[in-house]
C-alpha cells in the first residue's frame, strides 16, 4: 500500500514540528572540536598548579617556624581553598591554566564561571583527588568524554576551552 502523501506534507500537528528536538538531542551547534581544551595543555596545567600550591605551602612551612602552626593552617586553608576559585572566577583561569593557554568557561553561554561556581568546581577536584576511582574516571573523561569535560566540569557546568577563541 502506498501513501497517498508525505509525512512532511500532513496537516496533522502543528506548524514546525519537524524542527522539535527529541529528548537528549543536542540544542545547538555545540562547542567546536577546535575550541576545547586538550588532554595534555589540561594535565600540564594542573601540575604546574599544583606546584604552585606544593611551593605556597612549602614557603609558609618555611614561616611556620617563626609564627607558629596556626600561621601554616591558615595559610594551608586560604591557599587550597582559595587559590584555584579567586583565580578562575575574576580570570577565568589559575596561573597554570593562563600559561598553557587555557580559560574556564559556562557550559551554556561561555561567560566566565563566577566564583560560586568556581568554588564548587574546585570542591568536586578535591573530591575527585580523595577518591581513586573517581581520580581515574575524571582522567578519562577528560580525555574522551564529550567536550572533554571532566567530572568537576560537569557538575559545575564548565568547560575549559582555549583561550585564543
Amino acid at each position: 500500500m502506498e501513501l497517498q502523501q508525505s509525512i512532511a506534507d500532513s496537516p496533522y500537528g502543528y506548524p514546525g514540528w519537524r524542527d522539535v528536538p527529541y529528548v537528549g538531542e543536542p540544542q545547538g551547534a555545540g562547542l567546536d572540536e577546535d575550541v576545547v581544551g586538550r588532554f595534555g595543555a589540561r594535565l600540564a596545567a594542573r601540575l604546574l598548579d599544583t606546584g604552585v600550591l606544593v611551593a605556597a605551602i612549602f614557603l609558609a612551612s618555611l614561616l611556620a617556624d617563626y609564627a607558629g602552626d596556626v600561621f601554616l593552617a591558615l595559610v594551608f586553608v586560604a591557599v587550597v581553598g582559595g587559590y584555584e576559585p579567586a583565580l578562575t572566577s575574576v580570570y577565568g583561569a589559575t596561573l597554570g591554566k593562563r600559561l598553557c593557554g587555557l580559560r574556564v568557561v559556562r557550559s551554556g553561554d561561555g561567560r566566565g564561571p563566577g566564583f560560586g561556581r568556581a568554588l564548587w568546581r574546585w570542591v568536586c577536584v578535591l573530591i575527585g583527588c580523595a577518591v581513586p576511582v573517581l581520580w581515574i574516571v575524571n582522567l578519562l573523561r577528560c580525555a574522551w568524554g564529550p567536550y572533554r569535560q571532566c567530572l568537576h566540569d560537569k557538575a559545575a557546568g564548565t568547560v575549559v576551552c582555549r583561550a585564543e577563541h
